[in-house]
This record gives C-alpha cells, sequence and structure tokens, in this order.
C-alpha cells in the first residue's frame, strides 16, 4: 500500500522493552552466578509462561530455583527483571504525538509482576492514552488475539494503527493483520525512533 492510500493514522501501539525502555545489563549474568546456564533457559522459559497472567512470576522462578538446587528467595532473584531503564528522550517524543492529537497506547508483553511495576513506579502509563499489557489481556504477542483484541477496543481499522515493537516475529504478526508495524532497533536511540514516526505522520 502506498503512503497516500493508507488510511489516516488515529493511533501509535508502541512496545515497551526495546523501544522505549530496557533492561539494564547484568540479570543473565546474575542468574549464570546463581545457578548456571540451564537454570537461566528455566528462569527465562518460566518469564515466558507467566506473561499471559496465569501464573505468579516469582512463583515460576522459585519452581525453577528448587528445580536447579538454587539457594535463596525467590522474591528478591525475581526483582531483578525490575531493573528497568526508561529512556527519557523517547518519552518525550511520546508526550510530544499527545499534545499534536495522535492517540498512543502502550502494547507490551509483560508478566504481573513486572508491569504492574512499570505502572505505579515506573509510572509508564502516566505517558499514554492506553496500556495494554499482555497478563491483563490473556493473550502475548505474537499472537493475533494480542493485536486483534487492542483494534476492538480501540475501534481503529488495522491501517490507522502504527505499531513499533523491537522483535520481528511481533511485527510480522500485527502486518499480517494488516496493521503498519515497523522495527525499531534499540541502538537506533530517540533518533531512530523519531525517524520512524516521520515516516507516518
Amino acid at each position: 500500500m502506498r503512503r497516500s492510500d493508507r488510511p489516516p493514522l488515529r493511533t501509535v501501539l508502541l512496545d515497551a522493552d526495546g523501544v522505549l525502555q530496557r533492561r539494564r545489563p547484568g540479570l543473565v549474568r546474575g542468574l549464570l552466578r546463581l545457578g548456571g546456564p540451564r537454570f537461566v533457559v528455566d528462569a527465562m522459559r518460566a518469564e515466558v509462561r507467566c506473561l499471559t497472567g496465569e501464573h505468579d512470576f516469582p512463583d515460576a522462578l522459585a519452581q525453577a530455583m528448587r528445580r536447579h538446587r538454587v539457594p535463596g528467595d525467590a522474591a528478591d532473584v525475581a526483582r531483578g527483571w525490575l531493573d528497568i531503564v526508561v529512556d527519557p528522550r523517547r518519552l518525550e517524543l511520546v508526550d510530544a504525538l499527545r499534545t499534536d492529537g495522535v492517540r498512543v497506547a502502550l502494547a507490551t508483553n509483560q508478566h504481573r509482576f513486572r508491569g504492574l511495576h512499570m505502572r505505579e513506579h515506573l509510572r509508564l502509563d502516566d505517558h499514554v492514552d492506553a496500556a495494554y499489557y499482555s497478563f491483563e489481556q490473556g493473550v502475548a504477542k505474537p499472537d493475533a488475539a494480542f493485536f486483534t483484541r487492542i483494534l476492538d477496543d480501540l475501534g481503529d481499522p488495522p491501517g490507522s494503527v502504527l505499531f513499533i515493537d523491537d522483535l520481528p516475529g511481533n511485527v510480522r504478526a500485527a502486518r499480517r493483520l494488516g496493521i503498519d508495524a515497523r522495527l525499531h532497533l534499540w541502538r537506533t536511540g530517540a533518533a531512530g525512533l523519531r525517524r520512524t514516526l516521520a515516516s507516518r505522520l
């Protein structure tokens, strides 16, 4: 579809990790020190199982720690997932979009433990008009239902939505539904995000 053929932009959907924020380096190294590579894999799989809200992440992590005989308090280890760096320059872009009358929504895969931290402590929801967390949606990207539920809630046709994510699989899934989805690479910084937004605005 040519740019001139696209319907007017109504909503920008933004992923969180890799677009607006990133996990501070060091989590994986810490997990390796605690239990080795197999424990790291098990801990990451535990995180994925919790993204749709059916399981509690600290509990799932505690099970992984027991399987690998990792000592310590799972709640303390789980707090490593909360060490998040939010880029204020990217949030400024989001704020500017809303000032210009563009609706902005968060569309992110998060388990409840981390998602509530983002909402209540990082106050990320304060910068958007709507926030869609996978643990509340009951489905996670790249499942098509994640996107269709958001579109239904917004009342937007797919072509009027710009979706930005850092994972190619999520971008492809959104494009299959007719959403104008773009890949963002963290290393391009706020300037890269600005260019991606400008390509549709």
